[in-house]
C-alpha cells in the first residue's frame, strides 16, 4: 500500500509541476523473497547486462534502490538498513529527518535478507526500510487492525522526501 501511495503522490506532483522531478522514479514489486530473492534476482539479471554496474540494457542509469519490507508496524523506531552502501546516506537521511522527525535506527550493513541485496550486489546503493519482525509474520494473524497507520504515514513522509531529494540530486550517490 505504501509503494502505491508514494507512486500516486509523486505522480500527482509531476503532473502539477512537470519540472519538480529531474529524474524518473521506477516503482516495482516482486515475489519470491523468502525463497531466495527470486523475483528481485530475476529482475536485476534481466535488466543489467554486466555483473556489476548501474546501467541497464536500455542504457538507463539506476541511481539507487529504496526497498520497503514490513513497514506497517512502527513501534519505537524505523530501521533504515544498508546505510553503509553509500557515503551520502547518513547525512542525507539526517537532513531529511529534520523535516519528518521520525525516530530512526540506522544500520550500516548492506547485506540483508531482503530484495535490496539483489541491487547492492549489482553495484547500486540501497536503503531498506523495516519496522522489525513480529510474531504474526507470514501468518493469518497478521491482520489490518495491527497496522500502525499513523506510523505508516510518517514513514511515507520520510520516504517521499527521500525520493524527492534523490530525483533532484546533482551528483549520483556513490557505491561503497
Amino acid at each position: 500500500a505504501l509503494v502505491l501511495a508514494l507512486a500516486e503522490r509523486l505522480s500527482a506532483r509531476q503532473k502539477s509541476d512537470p519540472n519538480s522531478l529531474q529524474s524518473d522514479i521506477v516503482f516495482a514489486a516482486w515475489s519470491g523473497e523468502e525463497l531466495g530473492l527470486l523475483g528481485s534476482q530475476h529482475f536485476v539479471s534481466e535488466v543489467f547486462p554486466s555483473a556489476n554496474g548501474r546501467t541497464t540494457r536500455d542504457g538507463y542509469e539506476v541511481v539507487v534502490c529504496i526497498n520497503m519490507d514490513m513497514v506497517g508496524r512502527l513501534r519505537s523506531k524505523l530501521m533504515l538498513q544498508g546505510v553503509g552502501s553509500s557515503s551520502v546516506w547518513r547525512e542525507l537521511i539526517q537532513k531529511i529527518n529534520l523535516r519528518t522527525h521520525l525516530p530512526l535506527l540506522l544500520h550500516e550493513d548492506p547485506y540483508l535478507p531482503t530484495d535490496a541485496t539483489s541491487f547492492y550486489l549489482k553495484g547500486i546503493p540501497i536503503i531498506s526500510a523495516f519496522t522489525g519482525a513480529h510474531p504474526d509474520y507470514h501468518s493469518p494473524t497478521d491482520t489490518p487492525e495491527k497496522i500502525n497507520y499513523e506510523g505508516l504515514g510518517r514513514i511515507g513522509s520520510l520516504l517521499n522526501e527521500l525520493l524527492l531529494e534523490l530525483a533532484n540530486v546533482e551528483s549520483v550517490p556513490d557505491y561503497v
